[in-house]
């Protein structure tokens, strides 16, 4: 895949956020170059065999897996410096080796997030935007995500997402 471009102004990145982004320190993004002119950014992302995820087609256990990871991938960031306020969460930014959504398949195309959402308001955005509706059991799995993420203790959430996926792991099975 050849690289994706994006351009952003009027903000400015830390010096130690490009460091960190641009050295590839944090894993858990797509490799990327950062061009700054003034408050100009230029943000270059190399997805080498990483393509775009496509929650659409697939099963609630493998999105419910997607968002567990995604808050593993979280955590991690902010470990790295880079909370998660500080970029954007949407499904079109989430990118995988082959469709997978392991943790260590996953990747994340860094773009900042002027508003600084609280994560767990993002994590919740995330889910409805994943999340089909029009299927009884996922519009009811995206009230529960919020109800879980609502009080503010991602950790509740974490437990009921751990398991929820052990459960359908089980009937699986």
């Amino acid at each position: 895949m050849q690289r994706i471009n994006q351009n952003m102004t009027g903000y400015r990145m830390p010096a130690y956020v490009e460091e960190i982004l641009t050295e590839n320190y944090c894993k858990n993004f797509v490799r990327m170059s950062i061009i700054r002119d003034s408050g100009n950014y230029s943000f270059s992302y190399k997805p080498a065999g990483l393509s775009r995820l496509d929650p659409s087609a697939m099963k609630l256990y493998d999105k419910l897996l997607l968002i567990r990871n995604l808050i593993s991938m979280s955590e991690n960031t902010s470990d790295h410096l880079i909370g998660a306020e500080s970029y954007l969460l949407e499904p079109e930014l989430v990118y995988a080796k082959g469709g997978n959504v392991d943790i260590g398949s996953l990747k994340l195309l860094y773009y900042p997030d002027v508003k600084k959402l609280e994560f767990r308001y993002k994590i919740v955005l995330f889910a409805d935007r994943i999340l089909n509706k029009g299927i009884r059991e996922e519009r009811e799995m995206a009230e529960r995500i919020r109800a879980a993420a609502e009080p503010g203790d991602i950790n509740r959430l974490k437990m009921f997402l751990d398991k929820t996926i052990l459960r359908l792991e089980n009937s699986m099975n």
